[in-house]
């Protein structure tokens, strides 16, 4: 048996035609491409290469086959990896820029520009996930004042990221913008809905730029395919308002197939969350970030609509009580786990304060003693923070 870049095995037959494939595309042309350096974070487009030779010149069978056994490497590269390899030489730098190893597109932790992701764009025809996390400004100038900075670094990577999104078309099944503030607000959904209808899963987090309802509706009218769904607002949150119960409702209505939810927000009440559980009937995984108290009423509430096929649910930051978690456990008879992430903060506006952590350490070990009921046990996990 032979296994495939996606990690799923394969006969010798098919890898044998997998090869011939690969030879197959490394006939063909060489291509003008830029590379890429990265030095302190920042990615840098270089010219210090020689421009490839031209589509006619002559390919010794040697090189064909170094291309090819490269190319079945580089398919396992990442993003950083691939940017690093196209520099050693021109063979690498062919296969280093084909699209075919472009299949998953990782860019997190780095400054880059809107140009660089537009460059990128001529790689990525067949990008099938693409995720930007955790990416950063470029630095402000001494005698830029912080309103004017924030101004002109306001979704300064649109454009590119339309760029990209319009490369990888129907291509793309999974989309993830999380913790860009500022550069890349909810617009990018909405591209997104112009050019990638085949989504299967997204996932936006912002506390700056917290999605609102007018672009739920547009990626569900473009993007009518999803079932994993994770929107919650980072917290803290500078538009705590944005994502309230019409969010909600949006969501119920435009995917009734979703299998995964993850949404939060002081803005999301018992209406909207009833809502939710009675549009999406085949839901499996919901995630709860920062939502007000959950209580035996707001559960009963919910689990009246629906959540029958519940398997997971996941309370981040979200007050919860023992009786709401009996409620659950005992309609939704799927659940396999349930896990209770919260702090002092979540509960208590002084948390400093003595008798704040007093009351704290009582719910946790209420919380605690439910794992000694018949079914808790082994589905029940709590994690609570308590402040030093």
């Amino acid at each position: 048996m032979v296994h495939s870049p996606d990690g799923f095995e394969q006969t010798p037959s098919k890898a044998k035609d997998e090869m011939s494939h690969v030879g197959a595309i490394l006939l063909g042309g060489t291509r003008r491409a830029w590379t890429h350096g990265r030095s302190d974070g920042v990615y840098k487009p270089c010219r210090h290469e020689k421009s490839p030779s031209k589509s006619n010149e002559v390919i010794s069978p040697e090189i064909l086959k170094m291309r090819a056994a490269l190319f079945c490497i580089f398919t396992y590269l990442d993003t950083k990896t691939l940017l690093r390899a196209a520099e050693v030489c021109r063979d690498w730098k062919f296969v280093a820029r084909h699209p075919a190893v472009w299949t998953r597109v990782l860019l997190e932790n780095a400054r880059i520009s809107s140009k660089f992701l537009s460059i990128l764009s001529q790689w990525c025809t067949q990008t099938h996930s693409l995720i930007l996390q955790n990416l950063k400004p470029r630095q402000r100038g001494k005698k830029e004042t912080k309103e004017d900075y924030l101004k002109s670094t306001r979704g300064c990577l649109e454009e590119g990221l339309e760029a990209l999104l319009k490369a990888t078309g129907s291509n793309l099944l999974i989309l993830k913008i999380s913790h860009c503030p500022n550069l890349l607000t909810d617009r990018s959904l909405w591209l997104a809905s112009c050019y990638c209808r085949a989504l299967q899963a997204v996932t936006y987090r912002s506390a700056t730029d917290p999605v609102g309802q007018e672009v739920i509706w547009a990626l569900g009218a473009g993007c009518r395919d999803i079932i994993s769904l994770q929107v919650a607002p980072l917290h803290p949150c500078q538009q705590p308002a944005r994502f309230s119960n019409r969010c909600l409702q949006t969501i119920g209505r435009c995917w009734p197939h979703l299998r995964a939810l993850g949404v939060g927000g002081a803005g999301c009440g018992i209406q909207g969350l009833a809502s939710l559980a009675r549009n999406c009937m085949r839901l499996q995984v919901l995630e709860l970030d920062h939502v007000s108290e959950i209580n035996q009423e707001v559960a009963a509430e919910v689990c009246r609509e629906g959540l029958k096929g519940l398997e997971m649910l996941v309370l981040t930051s979200t007050p919860v009580t023992p009786k709401a978690l009996l409620h659950f456990n005992s309609v939704c008879r799927n659940l396999k786990s349930i896990v209770v992430q919260i702090g002092i903060e979540d509960y208590f506006e002084d948390p400093n304060s003595p008798e704040a952590r007093k009351l704290f350490d009582e719910m946790v070990n209420k919380l605690q003693a439910l794992k000694k009921r018949p079914g808790f046990s082994k589905i029940l996990h709590v994690k609570a923070d308590s402040l030093c």
